[in-house]
Parts: structure tokens; C-alpha cells; sequence
């Protein structure tokens, strides 16, 4: 059976669809009532330094060609966060901070001025966060940008 639309069920329609029109036309100025500028930033994760093996036989090349690659960026981000598993896990403390130290002084050649880190699984479950802070700090935060609010949850330590 063939239900054709009537003039009402028509007018019905459109005017929702006009309702819509006209409401989703104010989103953009309500992201922008406050004045803010636009902005942008990377989130990178699972850099997982000092793994090694099979799945990624270019280990030690691939954060390195990252830093690279934002660098080599035309426009600079407002900032970068790295969340979670920067470093492979290992058991052993020493090599732990090791991975730790080598991957903020290769972090350290992004040209951005504000880096922000959040630990993963690989990089607190072991010892409760203690080596990830000694190095990055705090592993729960919260930071405002350019009128966004940023909430830094740490759920493994």
C-alpha cells in the first residue's frame, strides 16, 4: 500500500525542518559568543618508547619521525598532550625512568610551546604513578585554552 504525503503532513515536515535549519545556523555563533580565537593541538598516544619487536620493527624511529612530522607542521599547535603508554612497561624500576628520561629529552625537541602528559597503563601501573610524576608531574589536572575547559583524568595510578 502507497501512503502519499498530504499537504499537511508536507507543511509538518518543513517546518521542522525549518526549526532545524534555523537553530543549527546559531551553533556556530554560540561557539564563538564568547570572543575566543580558534585554536588547535595534537593528541598523540601510545608511543610506548622502548618497545621492541615485532609489531613495530622501526621502534626507536617511530617517535622520533613523529616529532618530525609536527615539527615540519605549517601551522604551530597551540599545545600537545600526550595520553598515556609514552613508555613500555617493564618491571624493572631503573629501566622504567630510564624510558621515562629519554622520552621527554626527545620530546623536547617539539617546537610547541606547552606539552601536557597523562600516564597510561604502561607508564603507572607498576609503581602507582610515582616514576611518571617525578618526571611529568601531576597524572590528574585540569587546564583552561582559549575558553575550553581540560580535564586530565588519570584512571591507572
Amino acid at each position: 500500500m502507497e501512503h502519499r504525503m498530504g499537504r499537511r503532513d508536507f507543511l509538518k515536515l518543513a517546518g521542522i525542518g525549518g526549526v532545524g535549519v534555523v537553530f543549527g545556523s546559531a551553533l556556530p555563533g554560540m561557539a564563538n559568543a564568547h570572543g575566543e580565537d580558534d585554536f588547535f593541538f595534537l593528541q598523540l598516544s601510545d608511543t610506548h618508547w622502548g618497545f621492541e619487536g615485532a609489531p613495530n620493527p622501526d621502534a626507536k624511529g617511530t617517535l622520533p619521525k613523529t616529532i618530525q612530522a609536527v615539527n615540519s607542521l605549517r601551522e604551530k599547535p597551540d599545545f600537545i598532550i600526550f595520553t598515556g603508554d609514552l613508555t613500555h612497561t617493564t618491571d624493572n624500576p631503573v629501566e622504567r625512568r630510564k624510558r621515562l628520561a629519554e622520552f621527554k629529552q626527545i620530546v623536547g625537541d617539539l617546537n610547541v610551546e606547552t606539552l601536557y602528559f597523562m600516564p597510561g597503563e604502561h607508564d603507572a601501573s607498576l609503581d602507582n604513578g610515582k616514576a611518571f610524576q617525578e618526571f611529568f608531574g601531576r597524572t590528574r589536572y585540569s587546564f583552561e585554552h582559549k575558553g575550553v575547559h581540560f580535564i586530565v583524568v588519570d584512571n591507572v595510578s
